[in-house]
């Protein structure tokens, strides 16, 4: 499914917490699907932190 790869494009930063918690921060930009994807890859224990601004800019080639 390509909105699975590009799944990581959108998730400025992820944290492993205590007692099974994973702690996730999302760009502000993300779109619904990617949320949702976050919650079926690591369960009812993922935390939303405020989202960042906006993604970087693509590095160029």
């Amino acid at each position: 499914m390509h909105e699975n790869e590009n799944f990581t494009h959108w998730v400025a930063s992820i944290e492993r917490g205590d007692c099974g918690f994973t702690y996730l921060r999302l760009y502000g930009d993300a779109p619904t699907w990617v949320r949702n994807e976050a919650i079926n890859r690591f369960g009812k224990g993922t935390v939303f932190l405020p989202p960042r601004q906006s993604r970087p800019p693509a590095a160029a080639a």
